[in-house]
C-alpha cells in the first residue's frame, strides 16, 4: 500500500496560502488606491462647484486634468505601489522562514548527519520535526546508524577475538611440544634410566602429540564450518535412532570414570534433516564437556525430546557447574573450565564447533542453569 504523499501536500498548502495572501495583499492595495482616487475626484469636483457658484465659468475637461493632478495621481498609485510591494517583502519573508524550517532545516541535519557517518561517527542521531516523509527519512537514518555501530562493535570484537584466538593457539601448541621436546632430549641424554621410565615418557609424549593433533583437527572443523565455501548438506533421517547409537558408545566410557550415565530417547521414530557426521561432531562434544569437567559421582543425562518445530538435544549433569562469569562466553572459541588453561584438559573449542554445527542446521544451543544442574540444549528444526 503506498504511503500518502505529505510532503507534496505540505508544498501545495504552502504556496496555496501564499498565492492567497499575495491575493489579498493585491487586492488590499487596489482597495486603498481606489478609495484615494475616489476621495481625490470628489474633493476635485468640491472646487469645481464651488468656483462656478462663485460666478467663475466651468473648466473644460482638458483643463481639468493639469499636471499637478497628474502628479497627485501619480504619487498615490506610488504610495500604493510601495505598499504592495512591502507588504509582499513581508510575506516572502514569512513564507520563507516557515518554509526553511520544514524542509532546508532537516534536510540540513540529514547531509550532517550522512557527513557524520561517512567520518566514521556512527553514533550521530537525527531529531527534528518535521512532515511524514522527512520523519520517515530521519527513523531510516536512526536506524541505519544504530545497525552500523553495532556492525562497527561487532568488527572489533571479532577482530579482538581473532588476535585472542592466536594467541591460544599459540599457548596451546607450544605447551605440549615444549613438553614433547623436553621428554626427547632427557631421552637423548640418557636421563631416563629404566624402562618403565621410559615407558611413561613415551606414554606422556604419546598423550601430548595426540592432544596436539586433536586441536589441530578442532581449528580446522571449526575453519570449515566458518567458510561459506564449504558444502553442508543434510537429508531427513531417524535422529532417535542417531541418539541412541551415541548413548550406546559413551555409556562405557562414563562407566569407566564411575559417572552416573543415564539416557532418555523415545521409541517412536522421529526424522528431520540433519548432517549425521557433523551432528555426531557436536553431541560428542557436549557429552566429552561433561566426561572430562565433572568428579565421579556425577549424574550424566542424554535426552531426545521434540519441541515446538522441531527436537532438541539435551546433555545435562549435575557436577561442577559453570562459572557465572563464563556463562556467557561459553560457546566462544578456547573457553574452558580450568582457569589456568592447563594443556592436560580439552581444547576449548568443543562447544565453539557445536554451536557453529547448530547453526548450520539452522537451530541453536544454549545453556541453562537450574537447581545445580547444568543443560546443554541443541535444537533442530524441522525443517530449514
Amino acid at each position: 500500500m503506498k504511503t500518502p504523499n505529505r510532503l507534496q501536500r505540505s508544498l501545495i498548502g504552502q504556496y496555496l496560502y501564499f498565492f492567497v495572501t499575495i491575493a489579498i495583499i493585491a487586492t488590499l492595495s487596489l482597495f486603498i488606491l481606489n478609495a484615494q482616487i475616489m476621495n481625490y475626484f470628489l474633493d476635485s469636483t468640491g472646487q469645481v462647484e464651488e468656483t462656478t457658484q462663485k460666478g467663475y465659468s466651468p473648466a473644460t475637461p482638458e483643463e481639468s486634468y493639469s499636471d499637478q493632478q497628474k502628479r497627485v495621481f501619480y504619487k498615490m498609485a506610488l504610495q500604493t505601489l510601495l505598499l504592495f510591494l512591502v507588504l509582499f517583502a513581508i510575506t516572502v519573508y514569512a513564507f520563507g522562514r516557515r518554509t526553511a524550517s520544514r524542509l532546508t532545516t532537516p534536510l540540513s541535519s540529514i547531509a550532517d548527519g550522512i557527513r557524520d557517518i561517512a567520518q566514521g561517527q556512527y553514533r550521530k542521531r537525527l531529531n527534528f520535526k518535521a512532515s511524514y516523509e522527512l520523519a520517515q527519512i530521519q527513523d531510516d537514518f536512526n536506524d541505519m546508524a544504530q545497525r552500523l555501530e553495532r556492525m562497527e562493535r561487532e568488527k572489533k570484537e571479532l577482530e579482538e577475538s581473532k588476535q585472542r584466538m592466536l594467541i591460544d593457539i599459540s599457548h596451546d601448541l607450544k605447551t605440549p611440544l615444549t613438553t614433547i621436546r623436553g621428554y626427547i632430549e632427557a631421552l637423548k641424554a640418557g636421563l631416563v634410566d629404566t624402562e618403565e621410565r621410559r615407558r611413561q615418557v613415551l606414554r606422556l609424549i604419546s598423550d601430548k602429540a595426540s592432544l596436539m593433533s586433536e586441536l589441530i583437527d578442532d581449528i580446522f572443523d571449526l575453519s570449515k564450518l566458518d567458510s561459506p565455501d564449504v558444502p553442508f548438506s543434510v537429508e531427513f533421517s531417524d535422529i532417535t535412532e542417531f541418539t541412541r547409537e551415541i548413548a550406546a558408545e559413551y555409556y562405557e566410557v562414563f562407566e569407566d570414570k564411575q559417572l552416573d550415565f543415564r539416557y532418555d530417547i523415545p521409541d517412536r521414530e522421529l526424522r528431520v534433516p540433519f548432517n549425521a557426521i557433523w551432528l555426531y561432531r557436536a553431541v560428542s562434544n557436549m557429552l566429552s564437556n561433561a566426561w572430562k569437567y565433572n568428579p565421579p559421582g556425577t549424574t550424566v543425562e542424554l535426552k531426545l525430546v521434540t519441541a515446538e518445530n522441531g527436537v532438541e538435544i539435551h546433555v545435562a549433569d549435575d557436577g561442577a557447574g559453570i562459572p557465572d562469569d563464563l556463562k556467557d562466553k561459553v560457546f566462544e572459541a578456547f573457553v574452558r573450565g580450568d582457569r589456568a588453561r592447563t594443556s592436560d584438559g580439552g581444547t576449548g573449542l568443543g562447544l565453539a564447533i557445536a554451536k557453529q554445527v547448530a547453526e548450520k542446521h539452522g537451530g541453536k544451543i544454549r545453556l541453562t542453569t537450574t537447581n545445580g544442574q547444568t543443560s546443554f540444549i541443541l535444537f533442530l528444526p524441522s525443517n530449514m
